[in-house]
């Protein structure tokens, strides 16, 4: 009765992955960003280095395109699949923080802001990894497709309840229990 394309999970594991450097980089940029705009105002009367400028304004730029990269790529995905399986690997582990973690999390919701999830049209499953020992299945509206697994009880009920939980990082594991 579902139909899944071979095609949508290429396109979702690139931008899925499109999204970590993206999700990476971000912070970076911003940190780049407060650091030179304290050194401008520390500085005022003096240019600053060429070499400083250019690494922000390339890293900016670098996270610009990856941006509009990854919005091109969730349209098409949107606009050429009827049916979509979206598999969601969100890192939970200390590296990460409590408040990153978070920011993950909303960042899933409003990717699935544009898709319609419902067992016919989009179905969704959301992994949490940390350790070896804490790779979950928090969401799962692909193996058992159920009528109540729709877009309102994805954002009001089984999201929110997900609870950071910290730990090492593997990748691996979320990786095996995405496939």
């Amino acid at each position: 009765m579902f139909h899944c394309l071979t095609a949508s999970w290429t396109t979702c594991l690139l931008t899925l992955c499109v999204l970590d450097v993206w999700t990476a980089a971000r912070p970076a940029v911003q940190q780049s960003q407060r650091q030179q705009q304290s050194r401008r105002s520390r500085q005022m009367s003096t240019l600053s280095s060429p070499s400083s400028g250019n690494l922000s304004e390339s890293a900016e730029s670098k996270v610009e395109r990856l941006g509009q990269a990854f919005k091109r790529n969730v349209r098409e995905l949107r606009e050429k699949s009827a049916c979509l399986d979206l598999v969601f690997l969100v890192d939970e582990s200390s590296s990460v923080g409590s408040n990153n973690f978070q920011s993950e999390l909303r960042f899933v919701r409003k990717m699935l802001s544009d898709f319609p999830v419902a067992p016919e049209n989009t179905r969704v499953a959301l992994v949490t990894f940390s350790s070896k020992t804490h790779v979950v299945t928090r969401v799962d509206h692909i193996s058992a497709p159920k009528f109540h697994q729709h877009k309102c009880s994805l954002f009001n009920q089984e999201i929110p309840a997900i609870n950071y939980r910290g730990g090492g990082t593997f990748t691996k594991g979320a990786f095996q229990r995405a496939a």
